[in-house]
């Protein structure tokens, strides 16, 4: 792998990782579903390696939980959803703030499913306890990518760009 896709993923990944640890004290307000969204925008499935590193951040200060198997598909799952609208989408912030929005409401629910092997009964309990938070999670996640989605993401596309030689990116 080239040493400036190397460079890119790890520093995505740190930017990633402080922004969560950042605004922890903010309970579910956090930049790591507009990030993955942007990244993706912009640097397409590379995004996978940055919630892969990610996540080995998350398990280095946590440790194993059953919330970190839940991160392990929760994350790449947004990542995958914005490829596969990107081409539709586009540029349109309105619709990606609706559907970072939406992840953010379905964040519970989605997180809940790591427990269903152990209690499906807790896992429903986990998820219907958390949906007034899921709904404020919502609301951020619109507010943040409707607000700041476009600057960032064209930001984003201008570095990327400018690091791209010939179109040989990496």
């Amino acid at each position: 792998m080239p040493v400036k896709k190397i460079t890119r993923i790890a520093l995505l990944s740190a930017i990633l990782y402080v922004s969560k640890v950042v605004l922890e004290f903010l309970p579910n307000v956090e930049l790591v579903s507009f990030l993955i969204l942007i990244y993706t925008l912009v640097f397409g499935s590379e995004t996978l390696l940055v919630i892969a590193v990610f996540n080995l951040f998350e398990f280095i200060q946590w440790g194993f939980g059953v919330w970190w198997v839940s991160y392990l598909y929760v994350w790449p799952l947004l990542c995958l959803i914005v490829l596969i609208l990107k081409k539709a989408v586009k540029e349109e912030f309105l619709v990606w703030g609706i559907v970072s929005g939406g992840y953010g409401l379905s964040f519970g629910g989605l997180f809940a499913l790591a427990y269903l092997p152990v209690d499906p009964s807790y896992a429903l309990a986990y998820w219907i306890s958390g949906l007034p938070w899921d709904v404020w999670h919502g609301v951020w996640n619109f507010v943040l990518v409707f607000a700041l989605g476009k600057p960032l993401y064209r930001v984003l596309k201008i570095c990327y760009d400018k690091m791209d030689y010939g179109g040989r990116n990496g």
